[in-house]
C-alpha cells in the first residue's frame, strides 16, 4: 500500500499555495492549469469550457438540515436550475477528515418532449442529501463515514453534462446540468479549499455524470489529486440508435465540451479516461455495474446480452490500456447502482468484497483489482 498520507499532506500544502496564486490574480502558466501532475489536463479540460461556469451564481439561500447545510439557487437566475424550472440545491457536510467527496446523485435522463414530458424518464426536483448504503454517515463501515461531502442533487435530465435551454412543444426546458455540476464544485471549493483529495463519484446518471464531474473539478483543484468511483454510470451509448444519439448531441449540447484531443470520445464517451489518465498520473478510476443492467440497457436501446456485451468490450478496451489505474467490479444480474444500497457492504465476487475492493480503491492497495463474475 502507497504512503497516502504524506501524498496527502503535500497536496494540502500545494492546494493552500494555488489558492493563494489564484486570489492574488495569478497562476502557473497565467491560465489556471495548475504546473503539477495534471497541469495538461487542467488546461485542456479549461480550453474545452469545463470552467465557463465556475463562480458565476452564488446561492440565494440556505438552511441546516441536521449534519448538512442545503445552499439553494433562484430559478430566476435560469443558471443552475432544474428541468422544468424548479430550485435547485446543493449539500454539503463537514466531517473530520481534509478528503472531500464529491457525490452526484442517479435519476434517469430525458431529451425530448416525449421522454421528458410523456413518459418522465428524468427526476425534475432537486432534494436534501440521501444518508444510506456507502453514504450512511453514521454507519462505522463507510469508507466516508468521516469526510467531508458534497452531495449533488439530479434534476436535469442530461446527466450533468447538459449546457442547453430548448422548448418542447413550447414547453421552457433547462437541460443545465454542468451549470449544476459546477455550482456544486464551486461549494466544494468555497467549504473546503485545502482539500487533501476529492473523490468524484456519483450513481446512474450520476454516475455518466463522473466525466464531466472529474472535467469541472479538475479546472477548479488543478493541483489536487482526483479519483473518480463510478457506480453504474459508464459512459456507454448505442451508436445504432442513432436518433437518440443525435437527439442528445443537439438538446443537451454538450459535445462542445470534448477535448479536441480526445479523438475517441464521440464514439464512446468512456475513452475520456484514457485520454484522462495520460494527462493526469495520479488518476484513477473504478466502475462498478451490473453486467445487464436493465436500467441503462433500456436507456441506450439495447436488451442485457448487447448491453452485456458493449459493457465488456469498451470497458475492456480502456483497462487494457491502462491496467493498475482502471479497474472493474462487475457482478451478474440486471440490477441497477449500489452504492446507496444496504448491498455495499455485503456483495462479494469469487471472495472480494465490494467494500474491500473500494477500500483497497481508495488507498491504492493490491487488493484494488479487476473483479468479473
Amino acid at each position: 500500500m502507497k504512503d497516502f498520507g504524506e501524498r496527502a499532506r503535500c497536496a494540502a500544502s500545494l492546494a493552500a499555495l494555488v489558492l493563494m496564486l489564484a486570489a492574488a490574480g495569478c497562476s502557473d502558466g497565467g491560465d489556471g492549469s495548475g504546473g503539477g501532475f495534471a497541469a495538461r489536463a487542467a488546461k485542456e479540460l479549461r480550453a474545452s469550457g469545463f470552467g465557463d461556469y465556475l463562480g458565476v451564481q452564488q446561492p440565494s439561500g440556505s438552511a441546516q438540515r441536521g449534519q448538512w447545510t442545503e445552499y439553494y439557487f433562484d430559478p430566476a437566475e435560469e443558471g443552475a436550475v432544474c428541468l422544468t424550472g424548479n430550485r435547485f440545491q446543493v449539500n454539503v457536510r463537514h466531517g473530520s477528515s481534509d478528503q472531500v467527496l464529491l457525490y452526484m446523485q442517479g435519476g434517469g435522463a430525458c431529451w425530448d418532449f416525449l421522454t421528458c414530458y410523456v413518459l418522465g424518464t428524468a427526476t425534475t426536483g432537486a432534494n436534501g442529501a440521501v444518508e444510506s448504503g456507502a453514504l450512511d454517515i453514521d454507519d462505522p463501515r463507510s469508507p466516508f463515514a468521516d469526510w467531508d461531502v458534497v452531495y449533488v442533487p439530479y434534476c436535469d435530465g442530461s446527466v450533468f453534462t447538459g449546457d442547453a435551454t430548448v422548448d418542447y412543444q413550447g414547453r421552457r426546458t433547462f437541460h443545465h446540468g454542468l451549470r449544476n455540476l459546477s455550482v456544486a464544485v464551486d461549494a466544494l471549493g468555497r467549504e473546503f479549499p485545502d482539500a487533501s483529495r476529492i473523490v468524484v463519484s456519483g450513481s446512474s446518471a450520476g454516475g455518466y455524470g463522473t466525466f464531466a464531474g472529474y472535467g469541472v473539478t479538475r479546472v477548479a483543484f488543478p493541483d489536487t489529486p482526483i479519483l473518480v468511483l463510478n457506480d453504474s454510470g459508464p459512459g456507454l451509448q448505442n451508436l445504432e440508435a442513432s436518433q437518440d444519439v443525435q437527439d442528445r448531441t443537439v438538446n443537451w449540447n454538450f459535445t462542445q465540451r470534448i477535448p479536441e484531443s480526445c479523438t475517441e470520445c464521440d464514439v464512446q464517451y468512456s475513452y475520456l479516461l484514457n485520454w484522462a489518465f495520460e494527462r493526469d498520473s495520479e488518476l484513477r478510476a473504478g466502475l462498478y455495474s451490473y453486467q445487464q443492467d436493465g436500467v441503462i440497457s433500456f436507456f441506450i436501446d439495447l436488451d442485457g446480452p448487447q448491453y452485456q456485451s458493449l459493457l465488456l468490450s469498451v470497458t475492456g478496451d480502456v483497462r487494457s490500456r491502462d491496467p493498475g489505474r482502471f479497474e472493474r467490479y462487475f457482478p451478474l444480474g440486471t440490477s441497477h447502482t449500489v452504492l446507496l444500497s444496504p448491498e455495499f457492504y455485503t456483495q462479494t465476487i469469487g471472495g472480494v468484497s465490494l467494500l474491500d475492493w473500494t477500500n483497497e480503491f481508495l488507498a491504492d492497495g493490491a487488493g484494488w483489482v479487476d473483479t468479473i463474475e
